[in-house]
C-alpha cells in the first residue's frame, strides 16, 4: 500500500512542507521512504522522521499513541525505514533485526571502477568508533574496541565519463557508518561523503536504502518492500 500524508512542519530551514511517503502498512507497522537530511530520531522539539510521522497521522485524523523507528538511517541517507506502531510489534521486529532475519539492500554510487573491489566480497572488516568523533575507522582484529562488520556486495555498472560505479550493498551486520567506511577503505568512497571521501558536505551522499525484507509482526508472512524509483 502506497500513500503520502502532508504535514505542516518543514524538514530543514524553509523547505516546503514534508510529504513522508508510506510504501507499505498494516495496523502494527509501516515502511516509509525517509528523505535526505532528516534524522530518523531527534530530541524533542527538533524535526525527525518519527516526529513528522506522528504529525502526519494526527493531521490525517489517525493519531497514534506509540510510534518508534525499529532501525535508523544516517541523516544524509534516504530510503526505507521500518516504523512500529505497537509496542509488541516493535519488540518482534527488533528481534528479527537481532537475529539478522531482516534483509536490507542499499544502492550506492562510488568513486572509481569498483569491479575488482566487489569481486572480493563479502567485505569483512573490524570497525571502531573514533573517540569524541562521529566517525569510525577500520582497525585490526586484535583491537579491543573493534566490532566485526560484514557486507555482501554486487557490482552493477561503471560510468567512465564520471568515473563512478553503481554497486549494491547488503549489510549482514549494522555497524555505525558501516557501508561508508567499508567502501572508502577499498579506495571507492561513496560520492558525496564528506566524512570518508572528498565532498565538502553530505547533502548529496549517493547512498539509498532501496529494499527491505522482513516478517509481518501480526501474522508472520514474508514482506518485501522496494523503492519504486531510485533517486540517482
Amino acid at each position: 500500500m502506497v500513500g503520502t500524508l502532508g504535514i505542516a512542519s518543514t524538514l530543514i530551514g524553509d523547505q516546503d512542507p514534508a510529504m513522508i511517503e508510506i510504501l507499505w502498512q498494516c495496523h502494527a507497522c509501516v515502511v516509509v521512504n525517509k528523505p535526505v537530511g532528516l534524522p530518523t530520531t531527534s530530541p524533542k522539539g527538533t524535526d525527525s522522521l518519527e516526529s513528522c510521522l506522528r504529525e502526519q497521522f494526527a493531521q490525517a485524523g489517525n493519531p497514534v499513541s506509540y510510534l518508534t523507528a525499529v532501525h535508523r538511517l544516517d541523516r544524509p541517507v534516504s530510503g526505507l525505514v521500518l516504523i512500529a506502531l505497537r509496542k509488541k510489534a516493535a519488540r518482534l521486529l527488533s528481534e528479527q533485526f537481532r537475529l539478522r532475519h531482516v534483509q536490507k539492500k542499499y544502492i550506492a554510487m562510488v568513486q572509481g571502477n569498483a569491479l575488482e573491489a566487489c569481486k572480493q566480497e563479502p567485505w569483512h572488516d573490524t570497525i571502531a568508533k573514533l573517540t569524541d568523533e562521529a566517525r569510525v575507522e577500520i582497525v585490526g582484529l586484535d583491537s579491543t574496541d573493534g566490532r566485526q562488520a560484514e557486507t555482501k556486495v554486487s557490482f552493477l555498472e561503471y560510468d567512465s565519463e564520471s568515473d563512478t560505479s553503481r554497486i549494491e550493498l547488503r549489510p549482514v551486520t549494522g555497524r555505525m557508518h558501516q557501508l561508508r567506511i567499508q567502501s572508502a577503505h577499498r579506495g571507492h568512497p561513496i560520492v558525496g561523503d564528506p566524512l570518508y571521501g572528498t565532498a565538502e558536505d553530505e547533502s548529496a551522499l549517493r547512498l539509498v536504502a532501496a529494499k527491505l525484507s522482513f516478517r509481518d509482526p501480526t501474522n508472520g508472512r514474508a514482506v518485501e518492500v522496494e523503492l519504486p524509483e531510485l533517486p540517482f
